[in-house]
């Protein structure tokens, strides 16, 4: 997926082609749902803003006038996020530890288990994360990272790998910053 690629599919939907959306989509949903995890931090919640975020991008694509496509639908998914997240935020939370026989559990998750991810986005930079969110888990090369962040490929390259060594200590325990 490139920035050509895309842009020539938003084309092709403007143009009537409904089958570009499916293009849109395949090219774009795991930044997507990276983009809005990261702001609501539960996974159900992310895929239904994520859901949001393709119905609120196909009703207003006549109002895209073109561009970066992916910066565009992150957008929308920020946005989409935050509304989300502030929506949640209102409900009342729940102990589980003293209320969890009415839930049907007392354990919580374990610490492990909220995974590597959430540990590398507090540890990251935002652009870092989303260099190694895009590289590694959405498989983009790291061409197409830099031109969908208007970058050179050797600063994607050396922010990825940075990113990666860093992690790497976090995980091995040897965090000497």
């Amino acid at each position: 997926m490139t920035k050509e690629s895309l842009e020539q599919a938003v084309t092709r939907l403007k143009s009537g082609d409904k089958g570009a959306f499916d293009y849109i989509y395949d090219s774009t949903y795991k930044v997507v749902f990276f983009v809005v995890h990261s702001v609501v931090r539960q996974r159900e919640t992310a895929e239904d803003v994520v859901q949001d975020v393709y119905i609120t991008a196909f009703r207003n694509m006549d109002k895209f006038d073109g561009g970066n496509t992916l910066a565009w639908l992150t957008t929308i998914a920020k946005r989409l996020a935050l509304n989300a997240y502030k929506r949640n935020k209102r409900e009342k939370p729940t102990d589980f530890q003293t209320d969890g026989e009415k839930y049907g559990s007392t354990e919580l998750p374990s610490a492990e288990s909220m995974g590597l991810i959430a540990e590398a986005e507090k540890i990251l930079s935002s652009e870092d994360f989303e260099i190694v969110v895009m590289c590694a888990i959405a498989g983009y090369r790291r061409r197409e990272v830099a031109k969908l962040m208007d970058m050179p490929v050797s600063t994607v390259t050396h922010r990825y790998t940075t990113a990666l060594k860093k992690l790497k200590r976090i995980v091995d325990g040897v965090d000497d910053e």
